[in-house]
């Protein structure tokens, strides 16, 4: 998004992308879509290679920047090649969680290969015996979600193993979750808490999970979903402040001349919230693209965006809103529960900060509005 609004902007620029993926851009939205056969796998892409073409865009695939050089402003790279910059912008977003274990069955969701290998596993356990059609989802938050839901949808017996005490146990209610595992319930997916080990059974490939607890769990597939993490070396032996992530101001700018950053490797302060924050979502990263893009061009404009992510389990829609950090909230109120749906709104300084949605999802907007005017949402329900 960066590199595109970049030559709207600068037609005679010279622009260069570093990639480690050997794709042109993909939606990894739309990757849930292609895994549950709703969208063909050429539908998740988004340019071609040839549109980089057409922008003259050096697109350098498979290729990692191993070095960055801010006095001499450029960029090793891992083909032992080093690229000038006047300007540059750090995308690298997160890398995901890995478990030690390396045994045939074993997925992840975070590239489209991933979700090539997820298609390839979901078609071999079909093709069993309908009593060992068995899954199971390792993990609590997004992307264990993503999990069920494809999973559910190509009938599949599923179990979720969950090394905390339910759904976002860091950010939800025990309430809200509560509403998560009945809907669970409802579709006979398996819950299984508070997990701290367990141990892959099977010789050619996952048979079985053997919980700490001696409870077996029948499943040919474990899918991964406990988190990123991100690779900040470079960026540390580069001198660029780092927290969370790598931090900016409110215009993507680091604490390195001409050097920015966006996407989900950004701790940026939030002019809404009025502190520093890291977003990971889609939406988000596609509006800080355009917003450095502009900053870097010389016309400079902070990121304004109250950053929210929608979801659903089977289902049943999810929706976070601005800032949901439990432990930066001064309170957070719960209203409007019911069997099946809840609103948490996290206060600060009596403003309204965040919130987050279950079932009913029609106060998005203005709960998003009450955040950009610095007001207590509280105060009109």
């Amino acid at each position: 998004t960066a590199a595109g609004e970049l030559r709207k902007l600068n037609p005679d620029a010279s622009i260069t992308i570093i990639s480690e993926e050997e794709q042109p851009l993909y939606s990894r939205v739309l990757l849930p879509h292609y895994v549950k056969e709703k969208i063909s796998r050429e539908k998740v892409f988004m340019k071609t290679f040839a549109w980089y073409d057409e922008n003259d865009i050096d697109y350098m695939t498979g290729i990692r920047a191993t070095k960055i050089d801010v006095e001499n402003k450029f960029v090793e790279t891992s083909d032992a090649r080093e690229i000038p910059y006047d300007k540059l912008l750090i995308t690298t977003g997160g890398d995901v969680n890995l478990l030690d274990d390396d045994k045939r069955g074993l997925s992840y969701f975070y590239t489209i290969a991933d979700a090539d290998h997820v298609v390839e596993l979901i078609k071999e356990v079909k093709s069993l015996p309908e009593e060992e059609r068995n899954v199971a989802v390792y993990g609590g938050g997004f992307i264990a979600l993503e999990y069920i839901n494809f999973f559910v949808h190509h009938g599949l017996s599923t179990s979720v193993i969950m090394r905390s005490n339910g759904f976002w146990s860091k950010l939800i209610s025990s309430e809200s979750s509560a509403i998560l595992e009945e809907r669970c319930e409802m579709s006979n997916v398996n819950l299984y808490k508070n997990i701290k080990d367990y141990t892959l059974r099977g010789d050619r490939g996952i048979e079985s999970i053997v919980l700490e607890n001696g409870t077996v769990v029948p499943a040919h597939i474990l899918g991964i979903g406990i988190g990123i993490h991100a690779d900040n070396a470079l960026f540390e032996d580069a001198g660029i402040e780092i927290k969370r992530g790598v931090v900016t101001n409110a215009f993507l700018e680091t604490n390195k001349r001409d050097i920015f950053a966006a996407g989900d490797i950004v701790e940026q302060y939030d002019v809404n919230t009025e502190r520093y924050i890291r977003h990971g979502n889609w939406m988000n990263a596609l509006m800080q693209g355009r917003a450095v893009a502009h900053t870097m061009s010389g016309d400079r404009k902070k990121m304004n965006l109250v950053s929210s992510y929608a979801t659903n389990l089977l289902g049943l829609e999810i929706v976070f809103v601005g800032d949901v950090d439990r432990s930066a909230a001064d309170e957070v109120v719960q209203f409007s529960l019911s069997d099946e749906g809840a609103i948490e709104l996290f206060q600060r300084e009596q403003k309204t900060v965040g919130a987050i949605l279950i079932g009913d999802v029609s106060q998005r907007t203005a709960i998003t509005n009450a955040i950009k005017e610095k007001k207590n949402y509280g105060d009109n329900t």
